[in-house]
């Protein structure tokens, strides 16, 4: 009997524990309609919102008040094909990329009521691997233009979009944009030479006359820059290695990129791919896709533990988004089954112990 009770209370606190990792947000399901496998979430204007495709139309929502609310009614619709979408908080204004059915669409939400960035409709033809931000109300677009080999950028210009070429694609591996607090946004390169990082002039359209953000970082056998961010001023950056994420970081104004946190342990090697975010608040957490579609995370606690690659549901997913708000994770999936978004939330992680 005794063995019995020690078994029930061991159930019971290793539930509960669980439950205190990840618990449903919002009542978990937020969707009624069937999802398209590109979702994006971030918290903007302390609140987070969740973008999806819905019956051919983007759908921006936000929890406020306790509830899930779509507040305004976006003009992006009869979407068949959906190849990026992408939230992007500017101060406290939200921001939509769109890349669907051969062409882009930008949009903002002031006072809560949508608008259109510059042309409806831009960028028909070889668009691949894009890459958004903004800075001072201004859209920023990098992608690679395969029929001509060349990598260019989309900015706006008079309230109009135009493209100018920044480099040859021979030899890039990958490239990101990310932009700081204080109004810059930077192109990260990667080749096989290593990373390259410049800060983008808009007056200036010869990419080698832009002033450098650092020196180059020296870096092999790495196929592409998983995520670059700014918490800041501070730029932080992250790739693979055999086991798992390297993070490296740039304090502000430096010239030299250190290794801040690098799995070394093989258990980290399980951790996806796919959809893969790094999110930085009282802990590093990555969210990602496993291989087999398993929606995961990875807590690192900053002083070089890693935790265990934990699954956030028992379904596999088609897509997967997590942003931090005040040292909570909430992160989006849709799930593969019903094709219904969900939001969950992770509040403290694992703990150092475990």
């Amino acid at each position: 009997m005794k063995t019995i009770l020690f078994s029930l209370l061991a159930l019971f606190f290793a539930f509960s524990s669980s439950a205190q990792v990840v618990e449903e947000y919002g009542g978990g399901k937020v969707s009624e309609n069937p999802v398209m496998d590109k979702i994006d979430l971030k918290e903007i204007g302390r609140s987070i919102h969740v973008a999806s495709v819905e019956e051919g139309k983007v759908v921006v929502r936000r929890f406020y008040r306790g509830k899930w609310e779509e507040f305004d009614q976006t003009p992006i619709k009869d979407i068949f094909k959906l190849k990026r979408l992408e939230l992007f908080a500017y101060r406290a204004t939200p921001y939509v990329f769109c890349q669907y059915d051969d062409k882009m669409t930008v949009i903002r939400a002031i006072d809560d009521k949508w608008e259109i960035v510059g042309e409806e409709t831009f960028g028909e033809g070889s668009v691949d691997n894009t890459t958004f931000s903004v800075i001072g109300e201004k859209p920023f677009i990098v992608y690679e233009d395969k029929d001509y080999d060349i990598i260019r950028m989309f900015s706006l210009y008079d309230e109009s979009w135009y493209d100018f070429d920044l480099m040859s694609n021979e030899g890039v591996k990958s490239f990101k944009i990310a932009a700081n607090d204080r109004g810059d946004v930077f192109l990260a390169v990667l080749t096989d030479e290593g990373m390259m990082f410049k800060m983008i002039d808009q007056e200036v359209d010869q990419m080698e006359q832009w002033e450098e953000l650092s020196k180059d970082y020296k870096v092999e056998n790495v196929d592409r820059i998983d995520d670059f961010s700014f918490v800041g001023n501070k730029a932080y950056l992250t790739y693979h290695n055999e086991f798992g994420p390297v993070i490296i970081t740039l304090e502000d104004m430096a010239k030299k990129w250190e290794i801040i946190e690098e799995a070394t342990d093989e258990k980290v090697i399980t951790l996806g791919k796919q959809h893969y975010n790094l999110n930085i608040s009282e802990y590093y957490f990555f969210t990602s896709l496993s291989d087999k579609g398993m929606p995961q995370f990875l807590k690192n606690n900053k002083k070089g533990v890693w935790g265990d690659v934990t699954d956030l549901s028992t379904k596999k997913a088609r897509a997967i988004a997590s942003d931090d708000y005040r040292n909570i994770i909430y992160v989006a999936y849709v799930d593969d089954a019903t094709q219904h978004l969900m939001v969950k939330k992770i509040e403290k992680g694992e703990l150092e112990s475990e």
